[in-house]
């Protein structure tokens, strides 16, 4: 009878530890959510204003700004975001470029089953390009891409 009552013990302290587990876990999964960031807006008007807007944000409650501080600085922020837009649309436009390139050098290692596939893939990079980059392409101040 010893020997039973000691095994009901044991068993009923696992249960115990087993039932507190579950309950730890359920009432505790609201106390590890990590916070939930807004998303970032598709578009780059939106993504800019969404930038201007949080660092507006961040500056008023860090720095504690009045209302004329916040006038003055939007301006500078809105101003700022155009040109990181601008500056991110060639950095992408440069990368687009170089796997142009790279299709270059692939051609040499293809069997020429394979060659017309690349020039496939070449053409339909080329159009993105285009179509994506176009304010690039039109912009007189950039060297027109040999595409």
């Amino acid at each position: 009878m010893n020997r039973t009552f000691q095994r009901g013990k044991v068993a009923l302290a696992l249960l115990v530890i087993f039932a507190s587990g579950i309950g730890l876990g359920w009432f505790g999964r609201e106390v590890r959510k990590p916070p939930v960031e807004p998303s970032v807006p598709a578009n780059t008007a939106d993504a800019a204003t969404h930038w201007t807007d949080r660092a507006m944000k961040t500056l008023s409650q860090e720095l504690n700004l009045t209302a004329e501080q916040e006038r003055n600085i939007r301006p500078l922020l809105q101003e700022a975001s155009r040109k990181m837009d601008i500056d991110r649309e060639r950095a992408l436009f440069q990368l687009h470029m170089q796997v142009l390139r790279v299709h270059d050098d692939l051609r040499a290692q293809l069997r020429p089953d394979q060659v017309p596939a690349l020039e496939r893939m070449r053409l339909r990079l080329q159009d993105d390009i285009k179509r994506r980059f176009a304010p690039l392409l039109k912009d007189p101040a950039q060297p027109a891409p040999d595409l």
